[in-house]
């Protein structure tokens, strides 16, 4: 295996996690634990490329898959499910389609039909907080829950990608950015997270990680939710999630897993994170 596995110690400087007053109840999401045979492929955004679409195909029915494009989070929903949906056909997927309907008629007969016989799901990039606000709630949420528990693909790409967290991240953060310092401190209470759809219950999800250099970000988020692992998955590079709880990384680039201390002996201790990096090809287990 090629896994390639870094000690790294993360010194936390005591006045950095003193300088947020931020409670942090509205970190924490209740989720109920998703108990699936099902697979997720979580793609770190950028070009779609040839080896991840295939992925999805193979792993939910080849030939005989049939994907929906979920395209809410796009400004342009209608013209991505389009563009996306005959991005699988291409690649050999006979049936592929997408939903595009107000968020008042989600739940209507007819957008619930689309899922009939649904073998996998592609939430598209965007703005996952559009996204979330679409579905969450929804029957047509709970019925592509059904799908994956019962076997089926959830897959999607950079917004699409966080959305897969029960702790999403928004893009957001509290503190001023006005000279466009942007998540350049480790700090704890800075970045602003929603509930997001819980396909990962215990993995916080980011994406464009190395391209957009979001490690601080990802870190500050672990701060505040002790327990939680997280995985930043960089452009043109997905990571496949298999129900032995192994992960597969495919595409062009790296993944990186953070697992704090805490999560992985029940120290407490947020200021040491074990760093795995993660190259195409690698197989771990969680």
């Amino acid at each position: 295996m090629k896994n390639r596995t870094l000690f790294i110690a993360i010194i936390i400087l005591l006045h950095m996690v003193a300088c947020s007053q931020n409670p942090q109840t509205e970190l924490k999401y209740e989720a109920e634990k998703i108990d699936s045979k099902g697979t997720l492929v979580i793609e770190g955004g950028g070009d779609r490329i040839e080896v991840i679409l295939k992925t999805i195909i193979e792993y939910s029915g080849g030939v005989n898959s049939k994907v929906l494009v979920v395209p809410f989070a796009s400004g342009v929903a209608e013209e991505t499910g389009i563009k996306q949906s005959e991005e699988f056909r291409v690649l050999g997927c006979k049936s592929a389609d997408y939903i595009f309907c107000e968020k008042d008629s989600i739940d209507s007969p007819s957008s619930l039909a689309k899922l009939d016989g649904v073998t996998a799901i592609f939430f598209s990039g965007g703005d996952q907080v559009i996204l979330s606000a679409y579905l969450e709630g929804t029957k047509f949420l709970e019925k592509i829950r059904e799908i994956y528990k019962n076997g089926g693909v959830v897959s999607g790409t950079s917004a699409g990608a966080a959305i897969m967290s029960r702790v999403m991240l928004t893009g957001e953060q509290r503190s001023d950015t006005t000279n466009s310092q942007i998540f350049n401190t480790i700090e704890k209470g800075d970045v602003i997270t929603a509930k997001g759809f819980g396909f990962l219950d215990n993995i916080v999800v980011d994406q464009h990680f190395l391209k957009r250099k979001r490690q601080i970000r990802l870190i500050s988020v672990l701060m505040d939710n002790p327990g939680l692992r997280g995985i930043g998955i960089d452009e043109e590079t997905a990571i496949v999630v298999k129900s032995d709880n192994t992960i597969e990384v495919i595409g062009d680039n790296k993944a990186m897993l953070f697992e704090p201390y805490s999560a992985v002996n029940g120290s407490g201790d947020l200021s040491s994170f074990k760093l795995t990096i993660l190259n195409p090809g690698d197989i771990y287990k969680l």
